[in-house]
């Protein structure tokens, strides 16, 4: 999987191709059938896979939008995009006033088929593009059969009856939910990172742990503490983790995650990590002691094991 930045002053040309349009952020269940319908039709003609995104989120750049925390930052959907292994090609291009001041049909003959040679763009029932949102789903239904393109508009996958929308995983993240969470991702939900030096407590009063700082306008599970599994290039671990400022250290720690490593006892400092999340254990709070903190510690260590014991049943 290539992914590569749009720009007007930097056009290139995939012929021919079948693409998928939208923001996906969490690559949830529903934008994988989007997946896996661009991957059949671009068997069908003979073409290569094409996923367009956009960077940053338009709730972002919008004047008198409220910004939404994403689930997932660019590296982490690269990622899962690559998991799928049915997209050639990641496009992301930058939600700017010109690509916002596109119309409907410029948007489609101008990008869609001088630049990347469209055969097929496959898109959800409520996609809309262009200026304004003009455009919706019928409208590009009826352009690309101007153009001599197919276009498959995939109806919303739904879950216990509700629409599976990024929307409705971030609420679940942020109840700490996260077997409802994953089952709706379709994989644990994760997050990668470079592990960060901490401020040394690990090794000298508490359980020693890798540190990553997070940015606090990305929706990440609710405060408290998670049973994990930490990959690192040498293999994957069973782990504990805390998402918090650890009230118990000091005041003004910024968002990080520190997660226990069970059965590891490495220097992990610069390398980069993936950390999956299973279940919520508990919610963080402040101890009255760094020795009931450990001691909490503990007990967290051991729900954990007890857990992927389970799983092994």
């Amino acid at each position: 999987m290539e992914k590569m930045r749009w720009n007007e002053k930097w056009p290139f040309r995939i012929q021919p191709s079948v693409i998928t349009l939208g923001f996906f952020d969490g690559l949830h269940l529903g934008h994988r059938r989007l997946v896996q319908e661009t991957s059949q039709l671009a068997r069908e003609c003979h073409a290569s896979t094409v996923m367009m995104s956009f960077e940053p989120h338009p709730t972002h750049v919008l004047m008198g939008k409220k910004p939404v925390p994403l689930i997932y930052g660019l590296s982490e959907k690269e990622w899962v995009v690559k998991e799928t292994n049915q997209i050639d090609h990641l496009v992301i291009m930058h939600f700017e006033p010109e690509l916002m001041d596109m119309e409907p049909e410029q948007f489609v003959n101008q990008i869609l088929v001088e630049n990347f040679q469209a055969v097929g763009v496959v898109i959800g029932s409520n996609f809309r593009f262009g200026r304004q949102n003009r455009g919706d789903a019928a409208m590009m239904q009826e352009l690309c059969t101007m153009h001599g393109m197919e276009c498959r508009i995939v109806s919303e996958v739904r879950d216990d009856g509700l629409r599976i929308s990024s929307s409705r995983i971030r609420a679940l993240l942020k109840e700490g939910k996260m077997e409802e969470a994953n089952r709706l991702l379709g994989r644990p939900y994760f997050m990668l990172g470079n592990v960060n030096k901490g401020m040394g407590l690990g090794h000298r009063a508490l359980v020693p742990t890798v540190n990553l700082l997070l940015n606090e306008a990305r929706q990440y599970p609710d405060p408290g503490v998670y049973v994990t599994r930490t990959f690192t290039q040498d293999g994957s671990y069973q782990s504990v983790s805390n998402i918090g400022h650890n009230p118990t250290v000091g005041e003004g720690i910024s968002l990080r995650c520190e997660t226990y490593l069970m059965e590891f006892d490495e220097n992990l400092y610069g390398r980069d990590v993936r950390i999956e999340f299973y279940r919520h254990l508990r919610p963080e709070i402040k101890f009255e002691s760094m020795e009931a903190l450990r001691n909490q510690q503990q007990i967290d260590i051991q729900n954990a094991r007890a857990y992927f014991a389970e799983e092994k049943e």
